[in-house]
This record gives C-alpha cells, structure tokens and sequence, in this order.
C-alpha cells in the first residue's frame, strides 16, 4: 500500500518536500540575518552613546587619552555608566591608533576580570582604519558572540582618539531568536494553512480520481465477480497471442467451459448462490491453469482458457481432466450441497482458428455436443458441427418465434377402450412448423426449447390450449398432456392448471397428466406434492413410459397413480419376435389392477398386438392402428365421426411413434 502510494504520488510529494524545505531554510536564513541586522544596530546604537558620553562634559575622555587626572571615580563612574548602558567592555584609542585603555582583557580574562585602572594591551588599529575621513562606524558580530563597535572620538571636526566597545548583546541577541522562532512557526503554520491544506485535498482528490480511474480501467477489463478477464478483454489478449502464431508455430487450445444448471440454482437458491458458486469455479479454474495460460469470463456462465504450449491433444485432455476434477467437487451454498457441473468444448489453433471470434465459435459449439454426451471429459470441434450448429440456431429461432408468437401447434392421437371399439380420449402432441411449412421433429426442437428455457412458457401453453379443445368435443372424452420436470419447479404448476380448467369451463376430470419415472428423482417429495394438488381436482396422474428407464416400484406406492402407460418399445420388442415379452406385458398389466391402475398401451399398430393386449386384460390403446396424431380440425372429421360408428380404420404398416412434448 505504501509502495504504491509513493510510486503514485513521489514526485507530488517530493515536489511539496522540496517547497517545504525551500520555505523552511529561508525563513531561517531570512531570520538570522535580520537578528544579525538587529543585534547589530543595537551595538551600533550602544557603542554611539558611549562614544557621545565619553565626548561629553563628565566623560573625562581626555583623561583616558592622555592618562593625565584619571582620577578612580571618574574611572569608576565611566564603568557604571558602561555597565548601564549595556556595554560589556570598551577600549579607548589615541589618534595615532596606539591602545591607551582597556576596560578588561577579553585575551585572558580569566586572569584580570574588570581591573581597576585598566589595562593596555599594546594593540593598534590598522592604518586603513586610521585613513577614514569623518565620522564612521564598524560593527563586528561572528552571530554567536558579542558584538564589537569602533567609532572615532570627533571634538571640533577633528579625531582626537577612537572607541571600541564590546556591547552586551547575548540576552537580546536571544530575545529576537525566539521571537523569531515564534514568528516563523507560526509563519509557516499559517503557510501550511494557506498552501497545505489544499495541497493535501488536491492529493486527495486526485487520490480518488486515480481510484475512480483504476475501478473503471478494472471493470473494462476485468469480470467484476470473479476477478477474471472479461470477454473484450479476453478476445484482445487472445487475438494478440494469435497475431504470433504464424512466425512461432506455437499449438493452442481454446476451451470454452460452460457452468451447467446455474439458471436452477439461482431459482432454487437465489442469486447470491449462484454469485458464490461462479466465484467458486473461477477461483478453481484459475488453480488449475498455467500462469502463461490466458482465463477469462466470457458469458453469465461460460469460461474461456486458452492454452499455451500444448505439444499433443492428449495435453488437452488433460487439462480437461484437472478441469473437471477440481470444479465439480461439491460445494455448500446456502446450507445446500451442491456438485457443480461443467460441459468443455474445444478448438484447436491453428487447425479450427485464428482468431477469437472463430475458436469461442467453434469452440462454443463442441461444448453444445459436451452437453448431451458426457462420456468424455470434453469434446473437440470437427468441421461437422459447424452445420449442426448452424441448424440449431434456426430451429432456436424458430422456437423463440413461437413461443412470442403461439405458433405452436397441438396434435392428437386417439385414445381407445381395451378392444379398439370405443373413443375415450387423446393424448396431445406438439409440433412446430419450419418456415416451409414442414414439421421439425420434436426430439430436436424440444431440447433446445428446454435448453434455451422456454419449456414451462411451452408447456403453459399446451395445457390451456388442450383444455380449449377438448372442451369443444364430447364431454366424456379426456386429454392428456405430457410435463417437464421444470414445470413443477415455481410450485405455480396447480395454479397454472386451475386457470385453464376454469377457462375452458370444464372439470378436472377430463384431464390427465403424464409425467415419466426420472422426474420424481430429484426432488421427489416436492414434485408429489404438487401431483397429490393436481389428484384433488379430479385430474388422472400418469405414469408415462413405464418398463423403460429405471421402473422403480417404489414410486408407485409412494405415489397413487392413476393410470401406467406401457411403453412403445415393448410393442416393437414384441413385433420383432423377442421372448417373454408377453410374459412382461401380463405381468405389468396385472400389477398395475393390483394397485387399482388403468393400463395403456402405446405404440399398438397391428391386429395381433390388440387382440394379444386386449386377451391381458390391458384398458386402453394407443398407437398408428387406431389413428395418427393429427390436427384438431382432422380430428373433428375423422376420428369423431368414425367411432361415433365404432368402425376402426385399416391396418396401417407399422411405423415408429412419433415422439411427444418433453420426451
């Protein structure tokens, strides 16, 4: 701290030193020479006295020129007198400059000290002296000692003799030193207020302005929460590494690492959480790293490491490695465990890039391909992806269009009683539509809807819209709507039901709910909570899809379900000739009577496979043979009208069922 304030501000402060100190030594220098001036005059002013006492009716000057009638008083009187006036010695000069009188001896005073009758040393004065014209004065001060005055003795416009006195000036000498003193400080007391006390607020304002100019030179290049290079910052420095490239030769990689599920933490555990949790990875990450490596925040959950220096992919790998081992160790937010996921794409130099922009893209799309395999530690961006991706975003864009838009469409597949004979239901289907007015498979629009989060708007969307339709057909005819597990994450899910119902104007009864075993994973006494509300209205709870994934039986008596649907693979298994699958499907349909269930049966395309489920006892189908899902005008023209005769169509070929809404 100290370092740095000096190395900003030493020349202000050496700059204020220098001042200071100028000011400083000429106040002293000034004041010294005015005591010099002051102390002189005062001898002078002394030495002037005598000289004119001397000179006067009762000085006996004579007498001391000439020795002649120096009588003890006068002698005694004219030391009282040079004593009065302040005057510590005095020595009298004939006219040739011969000494004829000396008060005391200033060489050995500590022999004769103010002798009576005075001494005489000997001493002459110099002839330049004795050459003067007139009246004139000399005053000696060294500044530290008394000061010495010589004047000559005029009598009638003529020198008859000389004076020296040694005047007493020690004390007065003393006396202006510190009033001097005193003047000077508070001279520079009031220099200080005049010139210091702005000199300190400029440096204090500057001091902010530096501040102020640091915090905005780090938030232009820095990430504020995580102390990393932000994405401008990081894209300069990348593409100045890059500029090298061709001349070093030098191998690189650009990992784009993406933090997975931030969006959910911060519903689930707020923002601070999610703040935190950031901070946490950016901290890991930075551990992990080379300090020649550039790391940066390029995204509200993404990361970018460009590393250096690599000689092998296998360098990569392993850096991936370390990656994923230090940020997914878990981490306690808000009392809650939580694992940390992350998905790392990358893009080689220069093989995939040479500069920022193309390696975040290609590098941004190889971690789009992370996300749905994890198998890997990451993935690595090959030409292929650059299409996909491309494809992606159009269908991305397509998907926000209708969702801004209510552009989707609902589908909807029959649903029949256990011998085909009666209509009980549908089950709607979404679809979307390209710009070409082709349907786009659901198994790649919806991800991306739920990747991109749009999934409940959807899924808001399907509910009250197949509550509208199924309102305009046949009261004893249900719908049935497929959910995601992001539905139920607000806890809104049986308020967003209860507005539908009561805009359709119909009861809970003509709507059944398909949710598959894996969303009662996570989370699971929250989710059955909000299905046991969604029972109350008279809604069915069905279990979808059953017989694949992990078909656990414990969620069957922790939960009362209504109804299990038999997945579609088990009539293909069947159709391909596998063993016991009969037996499977009449063990299934006789658990779920067990547990007071209905049983569908999708994907039923054949004669054979009605009558086999018909002769298990199975109480509803569903498949191609009964009919293809189809718009609700189609419908109305065909399905309704042709079970109003309890006619079933001609056997289809058999094809795959068309996936739905969330699967």
């Amino acid at each position: 701290m100290l370092l740095s304030v000096i190395k900003r501000y030493g020349a202000t402060l050496l700059g204020g030193l220098i001042i200071a100190g100028f000011v400083v030594a000429s106040v002293f220098t000034i004041g010294g020479a005015t005591v010099g001036e002051l102390v002189e005059t005062g001898a002078r002013a002394r030495g002037t006295e005598f000289a004119r006492l001397l000179l006067g009716p009762g000085g006996h000057v004579d007498a001391f020129l000439t020795g002649i009638a120096r009588t003890p008083d006068a002698e005694t009187s004219i030391r009282k007198i040079a004593g009065l006036a302040g005057i510590e010695s005095f020595a009298v000069f004939d006219r040739k400059g011969q000494e004829v009188y000396r008060s005391r001896s200033d060489r050995y005073d500590w022999l004769l000290r103010d002798r009576p009758g005075g001494i005489s040393s000997g001493d002459r004065l110099s002839q330049t002296t004795l050459t003067k014209p007139g009246a004139w004065s000399i005053v000696q001060d060294d500044r530290t000692t008394n000061p010495s005055f010589l004047t000559p003795l005029i009598r009638d416009g003529r020198t008859i003799g000389y004076v020296s006195v040694v005047a007493d000036m020690i004390a007065q000498r003393y006396a202006f030193k510190a009033t001097l003193a005193r003047a000077s400080v508070s001279l520079l007391l009031i220099l200080f207020m005049a010139t210091g006390l702005p000199l300190l607020l400029y440096l204090r304002r500057k001091r902010k302005i530096a501040e102020a100019a640091d915090r905005i030179d780090f938030l232009a290049n820095y990430d504020s929460l995580t102390n990393l290079l932000n994405r401008k910052r990081m894209q300069e420095e990348t593409d100045r590494v890059l500029a090298t490239v061709r001349a070093t030769r030098e191998r690189m990689g650009y990992l784009y690492v993406d933090l997975d599920e931030l969006s959910e933490i911060n519903d689930r555990l707020g923002q601070n959480s999610g703040d935190e949790l950031l901070t946490v990875v950016a901290a890991r990450l930075a551990a992990v790293v080379d300090p020649s490596d550039l790391i940066g925040r390029i995204g509200a959950d993404d990361f970018a490491v460009l590393r250096r220096r690599i000689t092998s992919i296998e360098d990569i790998a392993a850096l991936a490695k370390r990656i994923f081992d230090a940020v997914c160790e878990p981490v306690e937010l808000a009392g809650e465990i939580v694992k940390p996921r992350v998905s790392i794409g990358c893009a080689m130099v220069p093989e995939d890039g040479r500069t920022h922009s193309e390696l975040v893209k290609h590098a941004e799309i190889a971690h789009l391909h992370h996300k749905t395999d994890k198998s890997r530690n990451l993935v690595f961006f090959e030409p292929a992806m650059d299409e996909a991706m491309h494809h992606r975003r159009y269908v991305e864009a397509l998907v926000r269009a209708a969702v801004e838009n209510e552009s989707f469409e609902l589908f909807y597949q029959p649903i029949v009683d256990g011998d085909g004979s009666r209509l009980l239901g549908f089950e709607a289907l979404l679809r979307l539509r390209d710009e070409n007015g082709e349907y786009i498979s659901p198994s790649i629009f919806v991800p991306i809807a739920e990747a991109r989060g749009y999934i409940k708007a959807i899924g808001t969307w399907v509910i009250r819209e197949a509550t509208r339709q199924i309102a305009q057909w046949p009261e004893d005819l249900f719908v049935s709507v497929n959910l995601s597990a992001v539905q139920f994450g607000d806890g809104d899910l049986v308020r967003i039901v209860e507005t539908a119902l009561g805009e359709a104007n119909i009861s809970g009864n003509r709507l059944e709910i398909e949710v598959v075993e894996s969303l009662l994973l996570d989370r699971s006494e929250d989710i059955l909570a909000q299905l046991r509300e969604l029972r109350t209205l008279g809604i069915s709870i069905d279990m979808d899809d059953f017989g694949t994934g992990y078909s656990s039986l414990g969620y069957l008596w922790r939960f009362p379900f209504d109804k299990l649907k038999i997945d579609q693979s088990f009539m293909v298994a069947l159709e391909n000739g596998e063993p016991n699958v009969s037996r499977l499907l009449e063990t299934i349909v006789s658990m779920a009577h067990h547990l007071k269930m209905k049983v569908t049966t999708e994907g039923v395309e054949t004669e054979a496979q009605v009558a086999l489920m018909k002769s298990l006892g199975c109480d509803q189908l569903q498949g191609y043979f009964f009919g293809r899902p189809m718009p609700a005008d189609q419908v109305a023209a065909e399905i309704l009208t042709r079970f109003r005769h309890n006619t079933v169509i001609d056997e289809p070929e058999p094809r795959q069922r068309p996936l739905r809404q969330g699967a």
